[in-house]
């Protein structure tokens, strides 16, 4: 027996199975659906004054640290999380989600370009805004393996 797993995106897993199928056969299968569903992003609770918000990772552009304060920033608006940043970094670690300076989270589906700069820091430049962030030396070996 063969049996194939497809992800939503386009990932196939395979697990051949031959002849009868055993309690260690379907553990396996277990395990493997379990990783699965371990490993996409949930949904974050973020707050805009008194409201609650459900938004999805995929929506967020990037997650800095302002003033004490985690703020989460979308396309249209920016909320305030109750978490920490290394939270959010481990709740989002599977996600496109790369820390880019000490403060920064950032979704790589929303980077435009980036320039070196003289420091040695890397500017970065999002889609749709006019806003740029940077990109620590320290960060940037971690930035280009996750692209």
């Amino acid at each position: 027996m063969k049996v194939t797993f497809e992800s939503a995106n386009l990932a196939e897993t395979e697990v051949v199975v031959r002849g009868d199928i055993t309690s260690s056969d379907v553990a396996q299968v277990l395990e493997y659906l379990k990783s699965m569903s371990s490993s996409a992003a949930k949904k974050l609770l973020l707050y805009k004054e008194d409201e609650q918000f459900l938004i999805d990772p995929v929506d967020v552009v990037y997650i800095e640290v302002t003033e004490s304060k985690v703020q989460v920033a979308t396309e249209t608006e920016r909320f305030d999380c109750k978490k920490k940043l290394y939270e959010l970094k481990d709740t989002l670690n599977n996600a496109n989600f790369v820390q880019i300076n000490k403060g920064t989270l950032v979704n790589i589906d929303f980077v435009k370009s980036v320039q070196a700069e003289f420091s040695g820091n890397y500017t970065l430049r999002l889609k749709n805004s006019k806003e740029i962030l940077t990109i620590s030396r320290k960060y940037f070996k971690e930035f280009k393996s996750k692209i």
